[in-house]
């Protein structure tokens, strides 16, 4: 029976939290601060549970977890669907290069985008593994962390740009100082 005391508590404290966040957040009045600190803490408590529970290195994160699951719970409950109102067409936001579309620009685009971000990100992945200051896993793990954002990063923004000789510009440029920050 004890053994299940922690998890339920923690649970109970985690919705509890959400509960007087969410009410703290839907009407703003003078207990608004107090629901607010006692929302947080609520759920902080209910971490610190998880953690005793489980250890610290894996029950802080499911803690976490289980409080983003139960305020997506309680945020599911108060889903207000609303009618499409149908109205007058509008432009599109985001208008096209003024340019024609050619295949060379299209496949230019491609190779900026993918093989050269990519080894841009790499490069910088690489710069931080072996320049940070932290012990050899940090590093690793930061350095390899690091490449898929830096890689998305590169990607949208090379597709974002209409001007092609300065993305790869960039990106060269960006390889080149990454890559020599690594190996020099």
């Amino acid at each position: 029976m004890t053994g299940l005391l922690l998890p339920v508590a923690a649970l109970a404290l985690s919705g509890a939290g959400i509960a007087a966040l969410r009410q703290a957040w839907d009407k703003r009045t003078r207990w608004t601060p107090w629901l607010l600190s006692a929302g947080w803490a609520a759920c902080a408590l209910a971490v610190a549970l998880c953690g005793a529970w489980l250890g610290a290195e894996v029950g802080i994160p499911a803690g976490i977890t289980l409080f983003s699951i139960v305020a997506l719970a309680v945020l599911a409950t108060h889903v207000r669907w609303r009618e499409v109102r149908s109205g007058p067409a509008r432009a599109s936001a985001t208008d096209p290069s003024d340019r024609p579309s050619r295949l060379w620009r299209g496949v230019i685009r491609v190779l900026l985008a993918g093989p050269l971000s990519g080894l841009a990100a790499v490069g910088a992945g690489v710069a931080l593994a072996k320049g940070l200051p932290l012990g050899e896993a940090d590093r690793i793990a930061i350095g390899g962390l690091t490449v898929p954002l830096l890689w998305a990063g590169g990607m949208v923004w090379t597709l974002a740009d209409d001007r092609i000789l300065r993305a790869l510009a960039v990106l060269i440029l960006s390889s080149i100082a990454a890559y020599t920050a690594a190996f020099i």
